[in-house]
């Protein structure tokens, strides 16, 4: 399959969760997951909330292993949202950023520096 992701997505350490906050405006939409990999571009998440309409626009809080920081408002847009195969009702949903201040991306750029471990799986 052919990759067509400019940014690699990185996995993030185990022992280091990072919880999001997800919100979509309309349809109202709200549910929390971990952050399972992270690249410049987006994040994936791990979740057990209901699925995530596609292709809309929503706002995302991150907040940091230990509540050591965290930003909010991350602005995106949700790609997929799928039932996973190893848990029953988890879900993985792909969020593409859009428009971040130059804050914001120094944030992400953080996790992925800190946090980050290897290339995350397919």
């Amino acid at each position: 399959m052919l990759e067509r992701r400019k940014y690699k997505r990185l996995g993030l350490n185990r022992d280091s969760v990072a919880v999001a906050f997800v919100t979509n405006s309309s349809p109202y939409f709200t549910t929390a997951g971990r952050v399972a990999d992270v690249s410049d571009a987006g994040v994936r998440l791990s979740h057990f909330g209901g699925r995530l309409p596609p292709h809309s626009s929503l706002e995302l809080d991150i907040i940091l292993p230990g509540g050591i920081a965290s930003i909010q408002k991350l602005t995106g847009d949700s790609i997929w949202d799928v039932e996973t195969q190893t848990e029953p009702r988890a879900r993985h949903c792909g969020i593409r950023f859009r428009n971040l201040t130059d804050d914001q991306k120094s944030f992400v750029e953080y996790i992925i520096r800190n946090y980050a471990t290897s290339p995350a799986e397919s």
